[in-house]
């Protein structure tokens, strides 16, 4: 397994393991950047993945493999959240996938439409 988890759709923008995971910056500062889904990292990840697929080598098929499943999961997840709620999100949850913080939010989070183009 890749560790895409479909369920949340992407990648967390701090992993799991690290110890600033999902952890307040202060006692009234939530963990804004540390866990969420963010459009923008995963637009990132998905772009070099695309880049580094198409360049012959030894890991050429695993970053193909793994954008398709994490390009699918983005995907997914914000047609899933938008299809539930209404709304395009400013980042999801790394653990439910749902939609959080600002909304409607059409900043990176548009990024989605050039993700379902393949426009990188």
């Amino acid at each position: 397994s890749s560790g895409i988890n479909a369920e949340y759709g992407g990648i967390c923008s701090v992993g799991k393991t690290d110890p600033y995971y999902l952890k307040y910056n202060t006692q009234h500062d939530a963990p804004y950047w540390r866990g969420p889904v963010w459009i923008n990292i995963n637009y990132l990840t998905i772009r070099a993945l695309d880049h580094y697929a198409k360049i012959p080598g030894p890991h050429a098929e695993t970053c193909k493999s793994l954008y398709r499943e994490l390009r699918t999961n983005i995907v997914n997840n914000i047609y899933k959240e938008y299809t539930r709620t209404g709304y395009i999100w400013e980042q999801y949850n790394c653990q439910t996938g749902e939609g959080q913080s600002v909304h409607p939010f059409t900043g990176w989070s548009s990024l989605v439409v050039l993700i379902m183009g393949e426009q990188y």
